[in-house]
């Protein structure tokens, strides 16, 4: 009998879009075409300028616009922008239209009728926008999105999928910065994300196959047989996870934002990013074998990569019955469609949730929750989730800022007391323009914004939320403690810094009101939740 591989544990498998981590502002067409005009080709550039201080800077600050490709690899480099350049010309072409003609609407849109500005459009932009005003006469270039996937800017023939075997968490580069260049021991497969093949890689986690199968299955992207065995195993597949039938909830903190909730054989992974185990070994953690063979819903609360993550949305795509993402608005070009976009990728069943639409459970529901903040006051698609689990009530309220304790008061009123809340705390966050300076005018007044961040709740906001909401039972999650998200969110905050400093405080005032449990979430760990009602 001949032998039979699987994907080996260590395999990390990187979505790519023109060597780039696919994440929306790669995958979405006119945000990416944005983003290559106006954040990868200045990039680039800078970055030949000077290698040797890009590759050193990279790894020595977090947050900054650096390339971690050593110097010696320049070349490369340079090529990529010149393939860019190159294969996605008409898309830079119509960023440099959208941003001219945006400060063109500015000067000369003042309330009158903007019908025979669509005379003046750029030739890229016809038929792919349309012109609006807001109630303060401001205008603005509204974009058709559905038919932005139908027109030359969406290439997904520039999508791969890049296979190697991850030695350690740190090996990876700066998610949005670093551009992934091929390794000698990598395997670069171009292939659409949302071709049947993809699925059939990925059940190779659990389904041996022949070598020549893998072979074949991967085709020409193989430059050879020893290479694939170095991805593959032949130890035989764990143990399928049996479905959860016990009394109760059974809750998996998975890492960061990701939780998996497990009731009366129903699972629910929440903001799905799982973490590759690597060969030198590292923290532990629940990774893809651990995970159900089915998952019932897959709930996204909005579009940042350590939430909405293509990378672990596609090796679970055969997995997820049912993808669950905020609702997009579409008035601002960043206010992109989950939905839209994960049907691109190949998802069969997505629902995009508008606040307080709800999905049933047996003897329970999920429920999209307002969500404030995080945004730095821009208007993104967003949504925590409530599950109702019995008489039980969880919220995982990811990153929302508690700016409002009336809307609080209102969500009590709509769903009742909320026994346990999931939270982030944030007191700092991210400048506004994080990962999306390129969807801003060049031109504008800076000062202004410096106030803007992209944060959670501090202390205070907190422990009112939690108050308001009657919660007995807080989880400080999603504070970017896991190593193996810090290619995303950077190194773990050190015990002393502001945000670790506010979450202790948080977790002491919890505790002084008489909260029940009051823990601060980091790496895996299993918690037990009662469903039945309280004497």
């Amino acid at each position: 009998m001949s032998a039979t591989y699987r994907l080996s544990e260590h395999t990390c498998i990187e979505p790519l879009v023109n060597q780039w981590m696919a994440w929306w502002l790669t995958l979405a067409p006119i945000p990416a075409c944005l983003n290559a005009y106006n954040f990868q080709l200045p990039l680039l550039k800078a970055y030949l300028q000077n290698p040797a201080f890009h590759e050193k800077s990279e790894r020595e600050i977090n947050g900054g616009s650096f390339v971690g490709v050593p110097a010696s690899r320049a070349a490369e480099v340079r090529a990529l922008l010149q393939r860019t350049q190159s294969a996605q010309e008409a898309g830079l072409k119509l960023a440099e239209a959208f941003e001219e003609f945006q400060a063109f609407l500015l000067t000369e849109a003042k309330g009158q009728s903007l019908e025979p500005l669509y005379q003046k459009l750029p030739e890229p932009l016809r038929g792919l926008v349309e012109l609006v005003y807001d109630y303060n006469n401001r205008a603005s270039i509204q974009v058709l999105e559905p038919l932005s996937y139908k027109s030359r800017y969406y290439q997904p023939q520039l999508q791969t999928l890049q296979l190697g075997a991850l030695e350690s968490d740190f090996d990876r580069r700066t998610f949005f910065t670093t551009p992934r260049l091929t390794q000698e021991r990598q395997i670069e497969w171009r292939v659409p994300f949302a071709d049947a093949r993809v699925d059939r890689l990925f059940e190779l986690e659990r389904t041996p196959q022949p070598l020549g199968h893998i072979q074949e299955l991967l085709g020409d992207a193989v430059p050879s047989e020893e290479l694939l065995r170095s991805l593959l195993t032949e130890a035989p597949a764990p143990a399928e996870p049996e479905p959860w039938t016990g009394p109760g909830a059974r809750v998996r903190y998975v890492g960061h934002a990701c939780v998996l909730v497990e009731w009366k054989g129903t699972s629910i992974l929440i903001d799905p990013v799982i973490g590759v185990r690597p060969r030198a070994g590292g923290e532990a953690r629940l990774s893809y074998e651990n995970l159900p063979a089915r998952i019932d819903y897959a709930l996204v609360t909005h579009a940042h990569a350590d939430h909405y993550n293509p990378e672990t949305l596609l090796r679970l795509r055969r997995r997820i019955d049912c993808l669950v993402v905020p609702r997009a608005r579409g008035m601002l070009v960043g206010d992109v469609s989950l939905k839209l976009m994960s049907t691109m990728m190949g998802y069969k069943r997505v629902v995009d949730m508008e606040m307080f639409d709800s999905l049933p459970l047996p003897d329970g529901e999920i429920v999209a929750i307002p969500f404030l903040g995080e945004h730095g006051d821009l208007s993104h698609a967003k949504s925590a989730y409530l599950i109702r689990m019995g008489q039980e009530q969880i919220l995982f309220a990811a990153d929302s800022t508690n700016l409002d304790d009336t809307l609080y008061r209102n969500i009590r009123q709509a769903v009742g007391e909320i026994q346990t809340v999931f939270m982030n705390t944030e007191n700092e966050g991210s400048p506004l323009t994080f990962t999306i300076e390129a969807l801003f005018p060049k031109r504008r007044d800076r000062r202004a914004e410096k106030n803007r961040r992209c944060r959670g709740s501090n202390a205070s906001e907190g422990v009112r939320l939690l108050e308001i909401l009657g919660a007995r039972r807080l989880y400080n999650y999603a504070m970017g403690l896991e190593p193996w998200l810090s290619h995303i969110v950077g190194p773990e905050s050190p015990p002393d810094s502001p945000r670790m400093k506010e979450s202790n405080t948080l977790l002491s005032e919890a505790r002084t009101r008489g909260l029940e449990v009051a823990q601060q979430l980091r790496g895996t760990s299993e918690l037990r939740i009662s469903t039945e009602p309280r004497s």
